[in-house]
């Protein structure tokens, strides 16, 4: 495993995009930590994994063209959940944010 840091107050998210690709930020257990950037180890990627690279850089390529009432909703999502609201935008595009029962939804 690799040792992470627990700081004393989860810090800005425009300092946090300074870091991008070299410190990750997050909350665990609700306490803020720090940790170097995961990086691969080389292994071989399954199928699945590789089948699903195109949809998520399609995806992350929307966000900055998400509107500005959106985005702030993904931004009320965000405090104390230890996701970004990148994160919840993404989670909303894959439909992992909330579950229907469409057949009910046809009645």
């Amino acid at each position: 495993k690799k040792p992470v840091a627990i700081i004393k107050e989860m810090i800005s998210e425009k300092i946090i995009d300074g870091f991008k690709g070299k410190l990750d930020f997050y909350y665990y257990m609700g306490l803020p930590i720090a940790r170097k950037y995961p990086r691969s180890q080389g292994k071989s990627q399954t199928p699945a994994s590789v089948a699903q690279q195109p949809m998520f850089t399609y995806v992350q390529k929307l966000w900055p063209s998400v509107s500005p009432f959106v985005m702030e909703a993904y931004t009320d999502l965000a405090p104390d959940s230890g996701l970004h609201k990148r994160d919840w935008f993404m989670r909303g595009y894959y439909g992992k944010i909330y579950r229907y029962d469409t057949e009910a939804l046809s009645d």
